[in-house]
């Protein structure tokens, strides 16, 4: 299992980001978007040595996470070291569980239940004008094709559930060729 002080690396990775880059500029309830909660339950399950923890927060930030923070930082060519780290320390840190402990059938259906929750609890308890979690509208690229919320919130989720699904098949076919490759040597 993956050392107690990388959880707590995480948590400080975490704590910058919202010091560092929330705080000061009145975004705190930013980091209620899904990624960063994954990467708080991924650190929480170094901590307690609960690798289902890790998994779900390695299979999020694969199959949602990333593919957002990608999307993300094509449409808006800004990010921050906070950032930056905040998405690529859970994939560094949950691959090395997954390649371990292997990636259980049921990460990407936790994964999609998870992403379809923080987008109800974003649309309840976070400000709209933040529109965490796409909660409240549309996503700009994008905002001209509806301005219906429920259509996009269909839309979105549909889109991650096949990012999820996908990615996950992936990294199963490529976990599986280098374990008969790595078996063959």
């Amino acid at each position: 299992m993956t050392p107690r002080w990388v959880g707590i690396g995480l948590f400080a990775v975490l704590v910058a980001h919202a010091f560092f880059e929330k705080l000061p500029s009145n975004l705190l309830y930013e980091m209620l978007y899904a990624c960063h909660v994954a990467t708080a339950i991924l650190a929480v399950g170094i901590l307690l040595k609960k690798k289902e923890f890790v998994i779900f927060g390695f299979s999020f930030h694969l199959g949602a996470g990333s593919w957002g923070y990608l999307f993300d930082l094509c449409a808006t060519r800004t990010t921050t070291w906070t950032s930056v780290l905040v998405h690529v320390a859970p994939l560094v840190v949950g691959f090395a569980e997954v390649r371990r402990s292997g990636l259980p059938r049921w990460a990407p259906w936790i994964s999609f239940a998870f992403l379809a929750s923080m987008v109800v609890f974003a649309y309840y308890f976070t400000p709209p004008a933040l529109n965490v979690n796409l909660a409240h509208r549309p996503w700009p690229p994008v905002a001209s094709l509806t301005s219906a919320l429920w259509a996009t919130w269909v839309v979105n989720l549909i889109f991650g559930f096949f990012l999820i699904m996908t990615t996950d098949w992936l990294v199963r076919k490529w976990l599986a060729r280098t374990s008969a490759i790595e078996l063959g040597s």
